[in-house]
């Protein structure tokens, strides 16, 4: 290809680009076709401008969330008006991979649902030689995350390593189960250590690590621990990495489940991890809505989890969903006093709003609010500093578990 891709590097996408740009630099065809990075809807269109003038064409590539869909619709028919049929469009991410007819009738070219790692190159070699261009596409089997790498420092694209994908738990409101599947794939160490010793070679000190669930890393079924391959895994970093850098794990942008907080598990963070605090998934106060989430954890583990970190001298940050289906007064009360419970245990809270997601059992439900009674006790919360102290400021976006 003798023009460069665009990628929309949105906040809300960035570590997906990481990747895309990853397994372009593993295909040997693709490998120097250059990427240009647009940081807002505004910087996509002028780079398209720009590319259609000095090359006669321009690609646009797009990844969507649910909660994206407005604005990623505004900008694709303005892309159509300024540049018509000129620009080809391709789209992929969690909302395409559930939706792709709907983003198709939108004035997507071609759709990549589910991973892309694989079907992306494809569809830019296919385009490079001129072929008929594939509209939706869905890859035949999952990706081996081992063949590839989560970002790519040749193009200066850095962000989190992938360590695990998939997870085990389907929780109802979360898309990840019905995008990656149920049975975990675990990035080898090898590869994770490689990756580790690019950012070390660029003198880049923090290496942060991703995964649905952080301490499945090695599980068979994702559910009960493998502590001989999460200190192997660590154990490895901190050698690759030296007392001179940093290794953050079981923090943003992953997060642990309270029944894996454990003294097997914080023993190993305080023995390899840097990190000095820990998010954990709580999501409600009430066993009942956690039973209704399929969440496999109760309320009980929860406290327990956060007593345990703060003994361990860890802040801690907790999610929680509100206005989740089939909620009641007596269940939001019941995640109120366990919210208080813990603030007085000096954990902070992050509050986010149920937002229906394609794919899953709860898609068809209404998106959720926050009373009144709730919204008092935040603030009452904030001013203990037991809540993110923007969490009003949020935009939508960040509220909706994705």
């Amino acid at each position: 290809m003798t023009f460069p891709l665009i990628f929309y590097y949105h906040r809300l996408n960035s570590y997906s680009f990481n990747a895309l740009a990853g397994a372009i630099d593993a295909n040997p065809s693709l490998s120097n076709l250059s990427v240009d990075i647009a940081l807002t809807a505004e910087e996509v269109r002028t780079l398209a401008a720009v590319n259609l003038s000095r090359y006669g064409r321009a690609m646009v590539c797009l990844s969507i969330m649910t909660c994206q869909l407005p604005e990623m619709r505004h900008l694709i028919r303005q892309l159509r008006s300024d540049f018509g049929s000129r620009i080809t469009i391709i789209a992929g991410g969690p909302h395409v991979t559930a939706c792709a007819e709907e983003v198709i009738a939108a004035g997507v070219d071609s759709a990549l649902r589910s991973e892309a790692e694989v079907n992306f190159p494809e569809t830019l070699q296919r385009f490079a030689e001129g072929e008929q261009f594939p509209v939706i596409q869905s890859p035949e089997n999952p990706v081996d995350i081992d063949a590839f790498s989560s970002f790519s420092p040749k193009r200066g694209m850095f962000g989190p390593i992938e360590i695990t994908r998939g997870c085990a738990f389907a929780c109802r409101y979360c898309q990840t189960s019905h995008i990656f599947g149920v049975t975990l794939r675990h990035r080898s160490i090898g590869n994770i250590v490689r990756q580790a010793e690019a950012l070390r070679s660029i003198n880049r000190k923090v290496v942060r690590l991703l995964s649905p669930n952080a301490f499945s890393y090695g599980s068979e079924d994702g559910r009960h621990l493998n502590l001989n391959a999460i200190r192997e895994l660590l154990a490895a970093l901190r050698e690759t990495v030296t007392a001179k850098g940093k290794i953050i794990f079981a923090h943003f942008p992953s997060e642990a489940r309270p029944e894996h907080i454990t003294p097997d598990t914080l023993n190993l963070l305080k023995e390899f991890a840097d990190n000095d605090e820990i998010v954990i998934g709580a999501q409600s106060g009430s066993d009942r809505m956690l039973e209704a989430c399929r969440r496999s954890h109760t309320v009980e583990n929860v406290l327990t989890a956060v007593s345990r970190l703060r003994k361990y001298g860890y802040k801690v940050i907790v999610d929680f969903i509100f206005g989740l289906p089939g909620e009641t007064e007596s269940d939001m009360r019941a995640t109120l006093a366990v919210i208080e419970q813990l603030v007085r245990l000096g954990a902070r809270i992050h509050p986010h709003i149920f937002t229906p997601l394609p794919q899953t059992a709860f898609s068809g439900e209404q998106a959720g609010s926050i009373s009144p009674v709730v919204l008092e006790a935040l603030e009452r919360f904030r001013s203990q500093r037991g809540v993110y102290e923007n969490w009003k400021a949020q935009r939508p976006e960040d509220f909706g578990l994705t």
